[in-house]
């Protein structure tokens, strides 16, 4: 058996980069399907190969997941760079927040990427997220500042690039050698046409990168409203005081809350409490709670 991983997937052929450097086109075995199991981009999986001119194999296993997301439908992600323009288009701090809840309800580390910096140097955003404990990185793709220190902190990674329209997510892919077409990643020569699929692209040191445009329009529903806390991590240090045991942090006062004491003494970032409560009275209404 060899190890691999699946870097893309096209109508039911899969195509399994091995550990040795080769891309394998797979079938899964039929026995995926009595199990429920759909072999996704990014799996982590053990084939066999059935010939090798031309290199074909079939995927025997599927290893145990990291974790694996819908929207995009890839699996084992390590990590989401989020891509901010310090200006034009303005900051939009609440998708970074909602990518961050995300993020820790699916065990995903995130670093914030700050583009632009020729506009505006972006430093109150970074300063915001540090506080809270998330990696940044300044970045000006058009001129390549930035973008071999943030090739580093992904080294090894699988990494989803996230962000709005005309943030420079295709300009920073560019600088890694890497083809940028409307909404896809693609490869030099691809065509004039494009298939919309999911796809991992190699960028060296171990690491693959996905474009990920779904991500803009991400709705958190498949968390509750009194767990939401939990995804943001900066609160936890400053839980212990609040008097009541399951405190939400909303709508209570600043006497009886500590994460309500600690926005009004500057410790957390008022747009993040922003952000939670806003999330808040979204998620309260999904679904009942006891």
């Amino acid at each position: 058996m060899i190890k691999g991983i699946i870097v893309k997937g096209i109508g039911g052929f899969y195509f399994v980069k091995t550990d040795e450097g080769k891309v394998a086109t797979c079938r899964a075995r039929g026995k995926f399907r009595k199990l429920n199991i759909t072999p996704m981009v990014g799996d982590k999986v053990e084939i066999s190969i059935v010939n090798e001119n031309p290199y074909e194999g079939a995927i025997e296993n599927v290893l145990v997941r990291k974790n694996h997301l819908i929207r995009p439908p890839v699996a084992n992600i390590d990590c989401i760079a989020v891509v901010i323009a310090s200006a034009n288009p303005a900051p939009d701090l609440f998708l970074i927040d909602k990518l961050t809840v995300y993020a820790a309800k699916n065990n995903i580390e995130v670093i914030i990427v700050i583009n632009k910096t020729d506009l505006l140097k972006g430093t109150d955003i970074a300063y915001i997220y540090n506080r809270c404990g998330y990696d940044t990185v300044f970045t000006c793709a058009t001129e390549g500042e930035g973008v071999d220190e943030l090739r580093e902190k992904i080294a090894g990674k699988i990494t989803a690039f996230a962000g709005n329209s005309g943030v420079g997510k295709s300009s920073i892919l560019t600088n890694f050698g890497l083809e940028v077409e409307t909404g896809d990643v693609s490869k030099i020569n691809r065509g004039k046409h494009t298939t919309r699929h999911v796809e991992l692209f190699d960028i060296g040191n171990e690491g693959f990168v996905i474009d990920t445009p779904g991500f803009s329009l991400l709705e958190i529903s498949d968390i509750s409203a009194t767990e939401l806390k939990n995804c943001f991590l900066e609160f936890k240090q400053y839980e212990y005081d609040c008097r009541f045991n399951g405190c939400n942090h909303f709508g209570t006062k600043a006497g009886a809350c500590g994460i309500v004491k600690a926005v009004n003494d500057g410790k957390i970032p008022k747009t993040r409490y922003e952000s939670y409560t806003k999330l808040y009275d979204v998620l309260k209404e999904i679904k009942d709670y006891d």
